[in-house]
């Protein structure tokens, strides 16, 4: 019996592993809606932005590692998919566009909505095709599938009206189209490679591992290695997690958003192990020390800064195959020790500022709070701004997913991203937390988990501000501009939205306003009045800054 190529695509989607797909219907993709309306293998979940559809997809990627779809119609809604897959693309997930386009006899016309898809999404896309033949969808979907996993990227099929909706001749078999996912193969180095990078970790007096996204999944592998060399573990922002916040060896993260202990471990080593990074900002790297880096892909390896050693493998199977070569070390040298100390130091210094008693909220407080709350095991999606900050360094993260918005940084990911994981992992919390700024841009989700019934818990840190401009106008000088919002009441929203909103304005509510939020069988919104001058200061403060922040502040007090 003859399918539509729009069925074909379905079955294709299927022997892929595929689960949710992620959009708003229209007219050239009304051919795909059908099949999909009757196909009981696969849910549509229909979102309120394309831009919140393809960050769903993303969040689908990062989290489980399989495949993400966003479906956008032709013109508009396949341009609004793009912020979301610049998302996916930059923090390697991989996802499939797929986006309607006019029939093939009105391409090059100038029709309504037409757009070159093909052109506009050549950058995102490591396989980027316009189907032309119904008989081209089972081999073409297929290769768009084949090509997001194994790239681990963004794949772009454009649909014609005419080509989605004919009819397929050959049989799908004839293609070859898999129908399920072979085991992934974890590489490692040649024997050579490791024994050389084992003599120079023994050599070395004070090692530290440094963790990317590209270590997750590999703990006990991280946790075994650092102990048998007795080195600290510092970690990128999507490292957050890779081991538990509360290990004796972890420092914490790097960078503005990072700790001080951490950036002090970079100074002071003499080697430093890169797994699964390939960190760009180099400011905050050692200036001296060995560099070794471990990455799965060899385009990876030194692509920001000179090695002396790349290991070309997958993280779990390469560190244990170091581990086994390696010499065992017994008790922290003082360099350990004084890291520890410094990292103590660090956290009580953090925690007194979450102690902050003061109303407006400290948001500082808000994340301690928080984070003795929610299930070990919770996904914990965050949004770009300040938001991220405290979480980065507030949060102890246990068990608990991660799911951020790292290098394309883009604000309006916590709530979409909140959804998804729910979505794929629908027996844990699910919370994000957000800013004001960040919760605005897609806050009309909310009432996509009103409809699908997903029991999200959405923290805004309301301060009336995009604050990490406020700081970052004022730490270069210049008065504070264009960074103030005029804010509706979010907790009213959401039980506008069919939700249950919750309102917090005074230190002394808030803990029980997040048990109340965490323990509602509904999606909830708690929107926590805080103080917009808690400032995201860096780890280390330069003479710049301080120069720069002073100035903005005589400005502001002046009217200058």
């Amino acid at each position: 019996m003859a399918k539509s190529a729009a069925a074909v695509l379905l079955d294709v989607l299927v022997a892929h592993g595929v689960e949710y797909l992620f959009g708003i219907p229209g007219d050239s993709i009304d051919p795909l809606m059908e099949p999909l309306r009757r196909d009981r293998r696969l849910t549509f979940v229909q979102v309120r932005h394309e831009e919140a559809g393809a960050f769903m997809a993303s969040a689908v990627g990062k989290k489980t590692g399989g495949l993400g779809v966003a479906v956008g119609t032709a013109g508009p809604g396949a341009i609004h998919l793009l912020n979301g897959l610049y998302d996916a693309k930059m923090d390697h997930a991989p996802v499939l566009a797929l986006t309607g386009q006019v029939s093939t006899d009105y391409l090059g016309t100038d029709y309504f909505q037409e757009v070159d898809l093909l052109q506009l999404f050549a950058n995102v896309a490591v396989y980027n095709h316009q189907i032309t033949d119904p008989n081209q969808m089972a081999i073409m979907a297929d290769n768009a599938c084949r090509a997001a996993l194994a790239k681990r990227g963004v794949a772009h099929l454009n649909l014609p009206f005419d080509a989605l909706s004919g009819h397929v001749e050959e049989p799908l078999h004839h293609y070859g189209v898999r129908a399920a996912q072979p085991a992934a193969i974890e590489t490692i180095p040649t024997d050579d490679v490791l024994e050389r990078a084992a003599e120079l970790i023994d050599r070395a007096e004070r090692p530290v591992l440094f963790c990317g996204r590209g270590a997750r999944g590999s703990r006990p592998a991280v946790v075994d290695l650092a102990e048998r060399i007795q080195a600290p573990i510092v970690h990128t922002l999507p490292g957050k997690g890779i081991v538990p916040d509360d290990h004796p060896l972890v420092l914490g993260g790097l960078g503005l958003l990072g700790a001080k202990p951490a950036h002090s471990a970079m100074e002071q080593c003499d080697l430093c192990l890169m797994v699964g990074t390939s960190y760009p900002y180099l400011q905050f790297l050692p200036k001296s020390a060995k560099l070794l880096q471990i990455d799965w892909e060899v385009s990876q390896v030194g692509k920001r800064v000179q090695v002396d050693l790349g290991l070309v493998g997958h993280a779990g199977p390469t560190l244990g195959a170091l581990s086994d070569r390696v010499r065992t070390r017994h008790d922290p040298s003082t360099f350990v020790s004084n890291l520890q100390h410094a990292r103590r130091q660090w956290l009580k210094w953090v925690d007194g500022l979450s102690r902050d008693e003061k109303a407006p909220i400290n948001p500082q407080r808000v994340v301690n709070v928080l984070s003795g709350l929610v299930d070990p095991d919770a996904n914990i999606a965050v949004d770009v701004g300040n938001s991220l900050v405290w979480m980065a360094r507030g949060f102890h993260m246990q068990d608990q997913g991660w799911l951020v918005s790292a290098w394309l940084g883009s604000m309006g990911f916590g709530l979409p991203a909140a959804l998804a994981a729910r979505l794929v992992d629908p027996h844990r919390q699910s919370v994000a937390v957000v800013g004001d700024g960040g919760f605005a841009m897609l806050m009309a989700d909310f009432v996509t988990a009103v409809k699908y019934q997903l029991p999200v818990k959405i923290i805004v840190l309301d301060n009336g501000r995009l604050a990490m401009i406020k700081f970052e106008q004022e730490v270069e000088g210049y008065p504070e501009f264009g960074t103030h919002l005029t804010n509706p009441d979010f907790a009213a929203y959401a039980e506008a939205a069919g939700g249950r909103g919750i309102r917090v304005q005074e230190p002394d509510d808030l803990e029980a306003a997040l048990k109340q939020a965490l323990d509602d069988p509904r999606p909830v919104v708690v929107d926590v009045l805080c103080d917009p001058n808690e400032r995201p200061l860096p780890p280390r403060i330069t003479l710049n800054q301080a120069k720069g922040y002073a100035t903005a502040l005589f400005r502001e007090t002046f009217g200058l």
